[in-house]
This record gives structure tokens, C-alpha cells and sequence, in this order.
């Protein structure tokens, strides 16, 4: 089963079980070890006694850090206030050695029963003392892991938190130039719509029926700065549809989509800006082609624009459009895209760009 997808009562569960399954092999361990020091000797002594004193030992040592780390947690060690809370550890300190003496004492003395024997753990006071300095090198132990792993998981969240403060910045950047441009295109729309009023009313009236489309189309998106590159050519016909009733008989449009990238994700409004560009600065005369097509390559999507207009003009600033597409290109995807503006073989304008090729979903 893939630990990611566990419920957290299982991963509860499974952390308690390696919890106490490290302890153990711990106690297990040292047992082997004292075993093996007794055999080196010359000594025999059976393998169950030393065996028994670690694991018992490993085994109350386990239940107790469970209480030094909740008390380390109300009382932390770290921070600028540890020195005020140290007098809360000293006596827990001593209290869970007492407590770890008897638990273990107490676990020895049944097992040896159990076995038909004795467990003598001598004079008290001594065992005790004898204990209680190495009880005292292990809570410290205990308190400095306690430590390590609040400041790691409170340096993660920072982390996390700036990764979200970050993501939130990002998204409202990406909202705000989303927002900017549907108003651009909006005014455009209108004025050349009212040009067109005087030329011929009813070439404006079904402008304003396309134009109508188009906002129905745009008021019915959920805002989501992505849209499947179908719904996006969608809209881009209909504008097409605008122009070529805006300038008659006089401009050739066309689309074509590779059906490998109809259900790829694509900015929202992401060509519209680059084709009203073409329409501004390429075809000023009112008169030629613009020509789309996007296809997928691999992990990537490929979009062309081109326009067999009047050419780049060095001496002419980027406008709105194009500063607002590679602003939002930039937030989407870092230096993951290529964004190319160059003059087209033949005279004219080509726009490319480059994105990763992600499933709509």
C-alpha cells in the first residue's frame, strides 16, 4: 500500500509499531552484545539473563521518553524562556530514573521467576545511584532529540508558509493580469465596432452579436488561469470571427489544432493578445492573413502565430499585450517556456511559444 495514501489512523499506528520495533531491537542488541562479553571471558552465563536486563531496561526507557518528550513539549528547552523552565526538568529528571529503575527491576524479577530463579539486584541505594547517572545522560539525550525535532519541523514550516505566501502572491499577480486583459480587449473590441458603425450598420450589428458571444463565453469560464486549449481556440475563432467582419473580404484567418493538444492546458487568454497584436501592428492596412496552429511535441505544446503583415518595428515599445503574456508566462512557469517574437520568412511576424505540455484536468 503506497504510504501517501494510508488514513492517518493507520499511519498512527505504523508509527507506533516502528516506535516500539526500534526499542527492542535496541534492548536486543545490547543484550547480544553483553552476551558475547561474558562468552569472551570465559564466563558462562545464559543467553536470557543479559538479554532479559537490556530489553527490560530498553523496554521502560521506551514508555518514559514518550513522557519526557510531552513534558519537553509543555516546558521546551529551546527558545528565548528555556533557562525559566530548566527547574521543571531537574526533579523529572530524577523521577524518571526512579522510574525507570523500579520498571526495570520490577520486568527482571518477573522474567526470572518465570525461569524458576531469583533476581538479585543488590544494595538499592547503590543500584539506584548506579543507574541514575546513566538515567541522567540519557533524559539529556532524550530532551536534545526532543529539541532537533521541534526546530526541524518549525524550519519546515517556515518554509512551507513561505511557499505559500509565495503561491498566494503568484496567484493574485497572475489574477491581476488576467483581469487587465479582458479589459484591454473589451475597449478595442468596442471602438472598432463603432468605427465600423460608420461604415456599415449592419456589418457593426453582427459584430456586437459576435462580441456578445465572445463575453457570454468569457463570463461563463470559472477564472481558473488555466483553460483546455479547445476552449481557448474556441474563443479565438470567435474573435476571428469579429475581425473578419470588421474588415470585410480583406483578411484570411486561420486555425489549425492538432488534436494530441485539444485537451492540453493553456493559459487563459493566452493567444488573443498575440493575434489582436497582429491585426494592430501587422495587418495595418487592414488587409492580409494570420494564421494559428498549435500541435504537441512530446511533453511539450508548440504554438505558432503568424502574420504576413508589415513586419517588426524596432522603434515601436512592447504594448500591453505582449508585456501581460510573458508577465503571466513567467508566473506559470518560471524558466520552463520559450516566448519568440522574429520576422517571418516572406515578410511579416511569428510569434512561438513553447510550454510544457500538461493534461487538462
Amino acid at each position: 500500500m503506497d504510504p501517501s495514501r494510508a488514513t492517518p489512523e493507520r499511519r498512527h499506528a505504523m508509527f507506533w509499531l516502528r516506535y516500539a520495533a526500534a526499542w527492542i531491537a535496541v534492548g536486543l542488541w545490547l543484550g547480544l552484545n553483553v552476551v558475547i562479553g561474558f562468552r569472551n571471558s570465559g564466563r558462562s552465563i545464559p543467553a536470557w539473563e543479559p538479554v532479559t536486563w537490556e530489553l527490560s531496561s530498553a523496554v521502560v526507557m521506551a514508555v518514559l521518553a514518550v513522557g519526557v518528550y510531552q513534558l519537553e513539549r509543555r516546558w521546551p528547552l529551546s527558545g528565548p524562556h528555556w533557562l525559566r523552565h530548566l527547574p521543571v526538568h531537574v526533579p523529572a529528571a530524577l523521577v524518571f530514573s526512579a522510574l525507570h529503575t523500579i520498571g526495570m527491576v520490577g520486568i527482571r524479577r518477573a522474567v526470572y521467576a518465570a525461569f524458576g530463579s531469583r533476581y538479585d539486584f543488590g544494595d538499592p541505594w547503590l543500584g539506584f545511584a548506579y543507574e541514575l547517572q546513566k538515567d541522567l545522560i540519557t533524559y539529556s539525550v532524550i530532551v536534545v532529540i526532543c529539541v532537533l525535532i521541534r526546530s526541524v519541523r518549525a524550519r519546515r514550516e517556515r518554509e512551507l508558509a513561505v511557499i505559500r505566501l509565495e503561491r498566494d502572491l503568484s496567484e493574485a499577480r497572475l489574477a491581476q493580469l488576467t483581469a487587465q486583459i479582458e479589459p484591454h480587449f473589451v475597449f478595442n473590441t468596442l471602438n472598432a465596432i463603432s468605427n465600423r458603425m460608420h461604415e456599415d450598420v449592419d456589418a457593426a450589428d453582427r459584430m456586437i452579436a459576435a462580441f456578445a458571444d465572445l463575453l457570454r463565453a468569457a463570463l461563463a469560464e470559472s477564472g481558473s488561469a488555466h483553460v483546455r486549449v479547445a476552449d481557448d481556440v474556441t474563443w479565438l475563432e470567435r474573435y476571428f470571427e469579429l475581425m473578419r467582419e470588421r474588415f470585410r473580404g480583406q483578411v484570411e484567418t486561420r486555425v489549425v489544432l492538432d488534436p494530441a493538444a485539444a485537451s492540453a492546458r493553456v493559459p487563459r487568454l493566452l493567444l488573443q493578445p498575440l493575434v489582436e497584436n497582429a491585426f494592430a501592428h501587422g495587418l495595418t492596412r487592414g488587409r492580409g492573413r494570420v494564421e494559428v496552429r498549435i500541435r504537441a511535441d512530446a511533453h511539450r505544446l508548440l504554438c505558432t502565430i503568424e502574420d504576413d503583415g508589415a513586419g517588426l518595428r524596432h522603434d515601436v515599445a512592447p504594448g500591453v499585450g505582449l508585456k501581460n503574456v510573458r508577465s503571466r508566462l513567467d508566473l506559470l512557469y518560471g524558466a520552463d517556456y520559450r516566448f519568440d517574437i522574429a520576422p517571418r520568412e516572406g515578410g511579416g511576424t511569428r510569434v512561438e511559444i513553447d510550454l510544457p505540455l500538461t493534461t487538462h484536468g
